[in-house]
């Protein structure tokens, strides 16, 4: 009794390590010494390169709403070009460019998703019977219905688990120069939702953003 009271109080303190775990982290950022400005950028527009409409103006907002507590004017594409997906209806290179100049953005900030796994395996069915593991110690152990009504069974039928790992990038450029000034690479495990997992993320990109910005003396 005493050894499945240890088995079950570590499968339990498994299952709470992996639920305080964060299903989001950085796991690699740069930035371009050479080309960052001493001064925060005032303006930024802001692109999630994505043909999920509900992933894509989760993001945009999150991140205006980041930019917009710092005092950076934010500019979102879902409002400024309308939603799109897919290749042929994203607009071009140079039809941004234009708008970003027009709005006298000084930054644009991108996020895009650059890589998706999705794992599928089976785990098979299992039985667990928590009691004293002899016969016949207590009476109304002589009966079918004794014993299983005393001893605690667990039934796990066989089930797929499906697990979903992606990679996202986040950059950010000069707008007037287009040069490359921050790089964030980051890995999501099996998010939990749309609008909980941009939060999260959002907030991971402002936070390692003004961490690798030189700080102003």
């Amino acid at each position: 009794m005493i050894k499945n009271l240890s088995l079950i109080f570590t499968v339990v303190v498994a299952l709470c390590l992996s639920a305080c775990s964060s299903p989001m982290k950085i796991v690699a950022s740069w930035i371009n010494t050479e080309e960052i400005k001493p001064e925060p950028y005032k303006s930024v527009f802001i692109i999630a390169l994505t043909g999920n409409l509900e992933a894509k103006r989760a993001i945009e907002n999150d991140l205006a709403t980041n930019a917009e507590a710092r005092g950076i004017k934010a500019y979102k594409s879902i409002v400024v070009f309308g939603p799109f997906s897919g290749k042929s209806s994203i607009p071009s290179k140079d039809i941004i460019s234009k708008k970003v100049a027009e709005l006298g953005c000084e930054a644009i900030f991108t996020v895009a998703l650059v890589d998706k796994e999705i794992t599928t395996t089976y785990v098979p069915s299992s039985t667990t019977v928590v009691g004293a593991p002899y016969y016949p110690t207590y009476p109304y152990y002589g009966s079918f219905g004794g014993y299983y009504a005393y001893s605690a069974i667990y039934y796990d039928p066989g089930y797929y688990s499906t697990d979903k790992k992606y990679s996202l990038e986040a950059n950010v450029y000069d707008a007037k120069s287009e040069k490359l000034i921050i790089s964030i690479e980051s890995k999501a495990a099996n998010p939990s939702g749309i609008q909980k997992s941009s939060k999260q993320y959002t907030t991971l990109l402002a936070d390692e953003i003004s961490r690798l910005r030189p700080q102003r003396k």
